[in-house]
């Protein structure tokens, strides 16, 4: 006797692409958790799935609108401490409700409050923990729901959300690294800016005016400079106006698909930075494979959540040709070795998980190994970075200085009106 069939429904859905556009459709799923994540195999972030028409024009009540601002204000460090709380609670015994409603009355955070009250009275109503965090996008990373939702078919909440709080936690670490690493020189490099103009717009002129009133030869780097800050400070209506023209420019420029792109390249390319950030990405990609794997999480649904978590266009590239080869039956490592960006032992570790049916494993490894790579990566970086800033200092500040005593060498002669 064959098993009886699941009765079908079309589902209408409003969602975002890779590239940030609202798409409107439709899908035929057995249940709306299905069309989602059928959804999100494809790449696509959901808004709303009902089973109603959506429109572009369907709108959230003003209590879901308000509600939606103020989850795009929680900290990721809310979300961290709640998965490590409500793992605890479950692992002795406390039923999730009440879990929910004991963390909920602590938080200090007014959002994320209102966020879990939301999720707490889904509950209640007899909602899958999955289905009440999957309205809450902004708040709750893809990676996340994927493991709360294997968690509930397998009975293993408690662990999962321990592991999350793990997941989380050394995501987080890793990108305080690389914030670290690129806001020191930008740091330094706009306090040596910020220094030269107020030297050159404030200070120079008025040493200017002593030369001038004593009609001293001024030497050609004082000339040059004090050029310069003559354009700075009277012609700023022309070249205030054209400055505040091309940052809008590259502001939109850059939430372009093209703007990005190019950002992307670059991070990859750029001599000083590609060795980070292509560590970074190897050691978010294992990570995520890793935990979701030991999961039993769907393959095609990881590299789903694996394209969010690069968030890269030079790496979408091989998240396409990886599920490509999985749909026509190839492996994985296929794909990984014509990636430029993965380095080649990488790509043999994990053909080697494959084949011994302990990928899971392979991936924790080659996370453990990437991160240690990026500390070196972001140390040598730093270092590498820290001397060129100060000699870019240096030259500049310096520059000015020189401009500024060379005239002061002769100062008896200018004051005594030789």
């Amino acid at each position: 006797m064959g098993s009886p069939m699941v009765a079908e429904s079309t589902y209408s859905y409003r969602a975002r692409d890779r590239s940030g556009r609202e798409v409107i459709g439709s899908l035929v799923a057995p249940t709306a958790q299905e069309a989602g994540a059928r959804l999100r195999a494809d790449g696509k972030t959901v808004i709303a799935i009902d089973n109603r028409p959506l429109t572009a024009g369907t709108k959230l009540n003003s209590e879901q609108i308000r509600r939606n601002e103020s989850a795009k204000r929680v900290r990721r460090d809310d979300v961290i401490s709640f998965a490590q709380q409500i793992s605890v609670m479950l692992e002795t015994g406390v039923p999730l409700t009440e879990a929910l409603d004991a963390f909920k009355n602590r938080t200090k955070s007014r959002e994320f409050k209102a966020v879990l009250d939301a999720i707490y009275n889904d509950i209640c109503s007899g909602e899958q923990l999955s289905t009440a965090m999957a309205r809450w996008p902004r708040v709750f990373p893809n990676v996340m729901l994927s493991l709360v939702k294997a968690s509930e078919a397998s009975g293993t909440m408690s662990m999962m959300l321990g592991r999350v709080g793990d997941y989380l936690g050394k995501e987080r670490r890793t990108m305080k690294q690389i914030k670290g690493a690129v806001s020191y020189p930008a740091f330094m490099m706009l306090a040596g800016v910020v220094l030269t103009v107020f030297l050159m717009t404030f200070v120079l002129p008025k040493f200017a005016r002593i030369y001038e009133s004593r009609s001293a030869t001024l030497p050609t780097p004082t000339k040059v400079l004090l050029g310069i800050s003559q354009f700075f400070t009277g012609q700023y209506l022309y070249y205030g106006p054209a400055l505040l023209v091309f940052g809008v420019f590259m502001a939109i420029w850059l939430r372009t698909t093209s703007g990005k792109g190019a950002m992307d390249w670059l991070r990859l390319n750029v001599p000083i930075l590609r060795g980070m950030y292509s560590q970074l990405y190897i050691t978010r990609s294992a990570r995520t494979m890793s935990t979701l794997l030991a999961a039993g999480v769907n393959l095609l649904d990881i590299i789903s959540i694996c394209r969010g978590v690069t968030n890269n266009a030079q790496f979408d590239a091989l998240w396409e040709d990886m599920e490509t080869g999985i749909r026509e039956g190839r492996q994985m490592s296929e794909a990984i070795f014509e990636c430029r960006y993965v380095p080649p032992n990488v790509a043999s570790m994990i053909a080697s998980g494959e084949r011994s049916g302990r990928l899971s494993q392979v991936m924790e490894r080659i996370a453990e190994f990437s991160e240690q790579e990026l500390d070196d990566s972001v140390k040598q970086s730093t270092a590498f970075i820290e001397p060129i800033m100060i000699i870019c200092m240096g030259l500049m500040i310096g520059a000015v200085a020189m401009a500024l005593l060379l005239p002061i060498f002769s100062m008896g002669n200018v004051v005594a009106g030789g």
